[in-house]
């Protein structure tokens, strides 16, 4: 089953605040020498402690319902950055307009986004968020270097995490609010404390579903 879009789930949510972070799956060791050894044993995964905000109660209450409606794991959802719906320098998403950005070619250390379709001279700053879709599978991505479209509309930056290897050239890219395709953390989800007017507590944790 797709992840349900953002409307279906993420715009109906009255979020306060999300702590966005990376969950890594890296193995250290070491020897007496002070020699050490890394290794990354899976990808590393996206995951977000959501805050919901103070609300009439109604509000909170369908919020909760919406929430539980996912029942647990099984059903994932789009969710948004807050902060990073539009890229920054271009905050209403009114300078891309309508244009098709797609992926241009994929270089073997998967790091860098090589995009086409931008406006000439178009900025993604960094810090600004960016989803790629592929068949499936939705890579949510972090810019790690500003950059500018050149005349040809083609713009080179770093990102992080990497591609998976899976992609390939000509897929979409989503710069107006990319969204990562999350799943609620088993136990996590607190409905709120309701008092005579207004449900104040509530919140969950999101785990990436790379899947969507």
């Amino acid at each position: 089953m797709a992840a349900l879009p953002l409307e279906q789930v993420f715009d109906f949510l009255p979020i306060a605040s999300v702590d966005w972070n990376i969950q890594r799956n890296d193995e250290l060791s070491g020897a007496g020498s002070g020699d050490m050894w890394t290794a990354e044993l899976s990808d590393p995964l996206w995951v977000g402690e959501v805050t919901l905000g103070v609300g009439r109660n109604d509000e909170l209450k369908q919020a909760a319902a919406r929430i539980r409606s996912l029942r647990g794991t099984q059903v994932a959802f789009m969710m948004c950055d807050p902060i990073s719906q539009y890229p920054q320098a271009d905050p209403k998403g009114s300078i891309l307009g309508n244009a098709v950005v797609t992926l241009r070619t994929i270089g073997p250390d998967r790091i860098t986004a090589r995009m086409k379709g931008f406006p000439p001279g178009y900025v993604l700053t960094v810090g600004d968020k960016l989803q790629i879709n592929y068949l499936d599978l939705a890579a949510f991505v972090e810019v790690g270097a500003t950059g500018a479209a050149d005349a040809a509309g083609n713009l080179d930056v770093p990102i992080y995490p990497n591609l998976p290897s899976s992609f390939t050239a000509d897929s979409l890219v989503v710069v107006k609010r990319p969204a990562c395709p999350v799943i609620i953390e088993p136990e996590s989800h607190k409905a709120g404390t309701a008092t005579r007017d207004v449900t104040d507590g509530a919140g969950f944790k999101v785990l990436q579903k790379r899947r969507s």
